[in-house]
């Protein structure tokens, strides 16, 4: 892949991850202010949000934020790695904070909160998914990279379209 090609590439992946953190930032602010949205973030008018409130205690709900908050620090700074083509520290945040050690994290943050097992099937594929980007990343391929990190960032929009604080 020329070097032009890994330029536009990341560009292009830059631009579609802003999008999803702008989106992640508007329907956290509608929601903070009870106004519906649907899939694509756009307020719904009339019609019901039917995502699953998992009406979390104080401290649980916290806790959710501040690691939701931490996924999208980490996928921005996958992305900022990859442009800089620094592919070890890029596995090292999807591992660190995106695989399983953040998850057992969360966990203890969460005070043993008992999630609905479909969220908890879905918190695993999304740590599965930022395991496997760790292990491709190392590649240096962007056309193995990519697909995976498309996995990652699809994995965390399947729990948000799912699931409500």
């Amino acid at each position: 892949m020329s070097r032009l090609n890994v330029l536009l590439t990341i560009i292009t992946v830059g631009f579609g991850l802003a999008t999803l953190l702008s989106l992640a930032v508007v329907v956290e602010a509608q929601h903070e202010h009870g106004h519906p949205v649907n899939k694509e973030g756009a307020p719904t008018g009339s019609r019901q949000d039917e995502r699953v409130a998992l009406n979390l205690n104080e401290q649980a709900s916290a806790g959710m934020k501040l690691t939701m908050r931490e996924h999208l620090e980490a996928i921005r700074d996958i992305v900022a790695s990859l442009g800089r083509q620094e592919f070890d520290a890029a596995a090292n945040v999807a591992h660190d904070e995106l695989g399983f050690p953040k998850h057992h994290q969360a966990m203890q943050r969460e005070g043993g909160v008992t999630f609905p097992p479909k969220y908890h099937e879905l918190a695993m594929a999304h740590h599965q998914a930022a395991e496997d980007l760790a292990k491709v990343l190392p590649s240096k391929d962007f056309k193995t990279i990519l697909p995976q990190l498309e996995q990652t960032i699809g994995a965390c929009v399947s729990c948000h379209q799912a699931y409500k604080l």
